[in-house]
């Protein structure tokens, strides 16, 4: 904000989206909480708005954001599926596709991918 108070140095305000944005990302490879994360991100889409820059979550963020919630619902249809309940095992799997997330069952487990359009 201040580079674009100073004369609209919009040179100077870029270089500093590049740099939040190279910290994000260090920050995402060290671990850093997905809400810390979030929070980081919205700053970063703020700043560029008022650039005029319009910022996408790529598919990669998405299942970096997921991953946790749907491994636990594939253990979960694991343990259904060891249970033989069929039925609710389908249901999961199901209703995991409808939120573009395809399961696939193999020899060394289920393993699971988003679908991409």
């Amino acid at each position: 904000m201040e580079a674009m108070d100073d004369d609209f140095n919009t040179a100077e305000a870029i270089g500093h989206l590049f740099d939040l944005a190279r910290e994000i990302n260090r920050e995402r490879e060290q671990g850093a909480s997905v809400g810390a994360l979030v929070e980081a991100k919205g700053v970063l889409a703020e700043m560029a708005g008022v650039l005029g820059f319009r910022l996408e979550v790529s598919h990669a963020e998405k299942e970096m954001e997921a991953a946790p919630f749907v491994d636990l619902l594939v253990s979960i249809r694991s343990d259904l599926r060891s249970r033989k309940l069929w039925d609710l095992a389908d249901e999961l799997r199901n209703r995991l596709a409808g939120l573009g997330v395809t399961l696939e069952d193999t020899a060394g487990g289920t393993v699971w991918h988003y679908e991409r359009h």
